[in-house]
């Protein structure tokens, strides 16, 4: 299989691989779902995009066994596919028909993944990121950031890397406020970049990095923002708040879900024209909204995901005018999709 998407230098997540590999011609959309926290029902969904064709539980279809619990995230890169199993601490590499190649150990829990090169990033939620090499899919080095880490993008020969904290919430440390600088010709942290506190989100743009910071989800509000190239971080003022959010076609697509006192949500869709800084809410030109779980690009679709964390949820697959073109129905908490060809 190939990557249905154009191809770039590397791949943060949320884009295309290095190359494309060579094999079947049918395409196809995964989608992972992490199952109920730290229960051993994490799977995999297939869906041909072109006969319509579902197949659940298609990872343990492949290899008679499950991925195991919580898995947290996956990404294509070249002829291979990672996929970061946080319940397992291990890192399953498999082909592009989803046969398992090689489990990973790893020596924290894996949370999130990027790929430059012959290289895919993961970090760790002790406070490293780890270096896999794709040739001998072992892990060839480890760097400290901050405290949490949780998603990563590149961008410029670097990783920016956010530093959550989220696990010293109420304790006297409090939320981390950083985004970890990693060079990767050296891999080594070579600065950490202030930013609003509790950063879980980051997305590389052609124009820098993006960043959503969660805030205390008391008197410091969710706030969007941008680290540009020399370093400089401003908050982007027309589109402040997003809860979820992925890159496609110059735009940010993502999502803002706030609660009342009652714990009753209102879910804003929102898109963010990198460019001309041109809001549009909401992006999705249908009737019907999903109630949203996550949102990411795969392929030439912005994808969100759907789920009451009890049943079994559903995909929807975007073109980047907002036009829903598939409707995937997925397992237990669908959080990634990608797409492949």
């Amino acid at each position: 299989m190939s990557l249905a998407v154009a191809f770039a230098a590397c791949d943060n997540g949320n884009g295309a691989p290095d190359a494309p590999a060579g094999g079947e011609s049918s395409a196809v959309c995964y989608v992972l779902n992490s199952g109920d926290w730290q229960s051993a029902n994490s799977s995999l969904t297939k869906y041909d995009l072109e006969t319509g064709a579902v197949v659940q539980n298609y990872f343990e279809l492949q290899n008679n066994r499950g991925l195991g619990a919580t898995a947290n995230d996956m990404l294509v890169h070249g002829s291979k596919m990672y996929i970061a199993v946080s319940g397992e601490s291990t890192i399953e590499v498999a082909s592009l028909d989803a046969k398992s190649i090689k489990q990973i150990e790893c020596t924290g829990q894996p949370r999130y993944l990027a790929a430059c090169g012959g290289k895919v990033y993961v970090t760790y939620y002790d406070g490293n990121v780890a270096r896999v090499d794709t040739a001998t899919l072992e892990v060839d080095a480890m760097v400290k950031v901050g405290r949490n880490p949780e998603q990563l993008a590149v961008y410029n020969g670097s990783l920016y890397v956010a530093n959550s904290g989220g696990m010293d919430y109420n304790t006297a440390l409090g939320y981390d406020k950083t985004v970890s600088v990693v060079d990767l010709s050296t891999f080594t942290q070579v600065q950490q970049v202030e930013v609003v506190c509790n950063p879980a989100l980051v997305v590389a743009c052609s124009n820098g990095v993006y960043v959503a910071s969660y805030g205390n989800y008391y008197d410091i509000p969710s706030t969007l923002q941008c680290i540009s190239p020399d370093g400089a971080v401003s908050v982007v003022e027309e589109c402040s708040n997003m809860t979820e959010f992925c890159y496609s076609s110059g735009r940010l697509y993502g999502f803002f879900s706030s609660y009342d006192a009652n714990w009753n949500a209102t879910i804003t869709y929102l898109s963010y024209d990198i460019a001309d800084k041109s809001v549009d809410s909401p992006w999705i030109k249908e009737s019907f909204l999903p109630v949203p779980y996550k949102v990411c690009a795969a392929g030439d679709y912005v994808c969100v995901t759907s789920s009451d964390y009890m049943n079994d949820g559903d995909t929807y697959l975007y073109d980047v005018d907002g036009m829903l073109v598939h409707t995937v129905p997925s397992g237990l908490n669908p959080v990634k999709a990608v797409v492949v060809e």
